[in-house]
């Protein structure tokens, strides 16, 4: 079981099953214990207890069926972690990084969604919390969204408008707008417990006059890029990522710095 880095006087990492609702603890000197039928609400609250240490004696601790478990320590992964839950985000990395030899693997954690104004500020604090999750050297992405005709919005909160707003709701907030363009900075960043490092690139695009294309993302339908003819949906329903020219994006730039980095022998 995958467990999660956390940082306590006693207790070392956990990790958590929804399918057998099994809870694993890992203490210090080695010491990992499974607790049986732990409702997934427990183990939520857990890992943003200010003390996880108080919380385990006083929710966990012989509140739950338990076992020892006899384990050895496992290597470290030298596969680099993407840390995010979007699959799509996933494959546009692995497109770009899998042309460098860069092994990529998705790790799903729970990080908290952190939003602002500043994208760069935002992707290096989501960086940063990723790692303690992770325990290893991550990567996170995030995009900013800018629609000059309505000053800037969403901004980095289109993952939560995503799910009030359908397609046909973007376009009436545009139904007067003149200007219909729309600017999506996409920042990469890389974090090793010691250094970060930032890539951001700029894409424009317009706003279309009617949604085109399946997306679980309604504001997909209705974008296109620059030089494009066709919506981030169609493209990524063709091809399976959202963009015809891997190397304009801040993948691209990463894994470049990356490659670089390997044969430094700095990674």
């Amino acid at each position: 079981m995958q467990r999660i880095p956390v940082e306590s006087s006693h207790i070392v990492s956990i990790g958590y099953d929804p399918k057998t609702r099994m809870l694993e603890i890992e203490f210090k000197e080695n010491r990992v214990y499974q607790y049986f039928d732990v409702e997934p609400r427990v183990y939520e609250l857990f890992l943003k207890a200010d003390s996880y240490g108080e919380y385990f004696y006083a929710h966990i601790n012989k509140h739950y069926r338990y076992d020892r478990v006899n384990e050895e320590k496992a290597p470290v992964p030298q596969t680099l972690a993407l840390v995010t839950s979007n699959k799509d985000k996933f494959r546009d990395a692995q497109a770009v990084l899998g042309e460098f030899g860069i092994e990529l693997e998705q790790l799903d954690l729970l990080v908290d969604a952190m939003q602002g104004f500043d994208t760069e500020k935002i992707a290096v604090r989501k960086a940063k919390e990723a790692y303690r999750l992770a325990g290893r050297p991550v990567v996170v992405q995030d995009t900013f969204w800018n629609i000059l005709a309505l000053r800037g919005f969403p901004g980095a909160y289109m993952r939560y408008v995503t799910e009030w707003l359908r397609a046909e709701d973007f376009l009436a907030l545009m139904a007067d707008k003149a200007d219909r363009t729309v600017i999506r900075t996409h920042t990469v960043v890389y974090y090793d417990g010691k250094r970060s490092k930032v890539f951001a690139k700029d894409f424009y695009g317009t706003i279309a006059k009617e949604p085109r294309g399946k997306s679980r993302y309604s504001i997909d339908t209705i974008v296109i890029n620059a030089g494009e003819t066709k919506t981030l949906a169609e493209i990524r329903e063709g091809s399976g990522v959202s963009s015809t020219d891997p190397k304009g994006s801040a993948w691209y730039e990463f894994a470049k710095w990356y490659n670089m980095q390997r044969k430094l022998g700095k990674v």
